[in-house]
């Protein structure tokens, strides 16, 4: 099996962090000896928020507002979890990155740096209706109807043109999966696009 490199991408609500594990426990399973990196922009970010620096500092209550991060804290993040994790040998999996335009460079030049062929994008795509309900079962405090909606219409400009030049590139795969559906059916349609089963 050659190395993989898969990106995530998905509004909130879409299932990304459930496939991945999934796909995890299966890269797994077919061999064992290829370690999975696994980069995810939200869970990197709210340690780093809690850390003490003066950046951190800064960060955190950004994170709490639930407004954007600075391209450069992400994009800086990335880079820093990518020197310290690549040895070569391993699958590459990371979810919710890049989430805007202005950020795809970043991605590319470490593709391009580690010599990662054929780089994967999977886009779960639901529908508002279903991000909304499966957001508000959570029952976070943030998780208002009037809040998703708004992030839903923010991750719906910004992602539109991200996923455009992922399609316009021939250096990279665009897989569109349908994610109103069962969580085991969106795990076998990944297998398949992936060519895994």
């Amino acid at each position: 099996m050659n190395q993989r490199t898969i990106i995530f991408l998905g509004p909130q609500g879409s299932g990304k962090g459930t496939q991945i594990t999934k796909l995890e426990e299966f890269l797994s399973r077919m061999e064992a000896h290829v370690p999975i990196v696994r980069f995810a922009a939200g869970t990197t970010l709210r340690p780093f928020s809690e850390g003490d620096s003066f950046t951190s500092s800064l960060v955190k209550p950004i994170i709490a507002a639930g407004q954007l991060v600075p391209l450069f804290v992400t994009s800086g993040l990335f880079a820093q979890y990518l020197m310290e994790h690549m040895k070569g040998n391993e699958h590459l999996i990371i979810d919710g990155f890049p989430r805007m335009e202005d950020q795809i460079p970043d991605l590319d030049s470490a593709f391009h740096f580690y010599k990662r062929e054929k780089p994967v994008v999977i886009h779960i795509n639901i529908s508002d209706e279903v991000s909304m309900e499966r957001l508000l079962q959570r029952g976070r405090n943030d998780d208002t109807p009037e809040a998703i909606r708004e992030r839903l219409r923010w991750t719906s400009e910004q992602i539109e043109p991200v996923l455009s030049w992922f399609k316009s590139q021939p250096y990279y795969q665009l897989v569109e999966i349908d994610g109103n559906r069962t969580k085991e059916e969106i795990h076998f349609d990944i297998l398949d696009k992936l060519g895994l089963q």
